[in-house]
């Protein structure tokens, strides 16, 4: 369950999975519990086959290093907010509203190396923005 404070979203306090913080300049935009998709099987296999997330749920793909990525929503019925960040956490490219089955591809840049996945409309309703800083701790600024 999620709690949307003004235009926070603060993860449940019975987060069984990681939880995220995405700040934008000093201030926290958001806390999410999110799953992390770590090697290729999990980061292939990502949303697909669910019949639904809870709000203040997504997903995280973490990869070894930065590099070009691209998602679908092939075999995902939810709809999706797609943020992909750098090295360091920033936020470079927001996709808003992923449709659901689409296997339309979806790039993310070149030097990316996490993505964040979040039920969609949530970038928009939170302030989520290009610049934007994800805080995990696999995520080290000024790597």
């Amino acid at each position: 369950m999620a709690f949307l404070i003004g235009a926070r979203s603060i993860a449940d306090s019975n987060c069984t999975h990681e939880e995220i913080s995405i700040f934008y300049k000093t201030q926290q935009q958001a806390k999410f519990c999110v799953e992390l998709a770590i090697n290729n099987e999990e980061r292939q296999r990502g949303l697909m086959f669910r019949k639904g997330m809870e709000l203040s749920n997504g997903m995280m793909f973490v990869y070894d290093r930065p590099q070009s990525v691209s998602f679908w929503m092939k075999n995902t019925s939810i709809p999706l907010d797609i943020i992909f960040a750098n090295e360091a956490g920033i936020i470079t490219k927001i996709f808003e509203n992923a449709t659901p089955f689409s296997t339309t591809s979806i790039f993310g840049g070149y030097d990316v190396q996490y993505v964040l996945e979040i039920n969609a409309g949530l970038t928009k309703l939170l302030g989520i923005k290009t610049g934007g800083l994800i805080k995990h701790s696999l995520v080290l600024p000024g790597n």
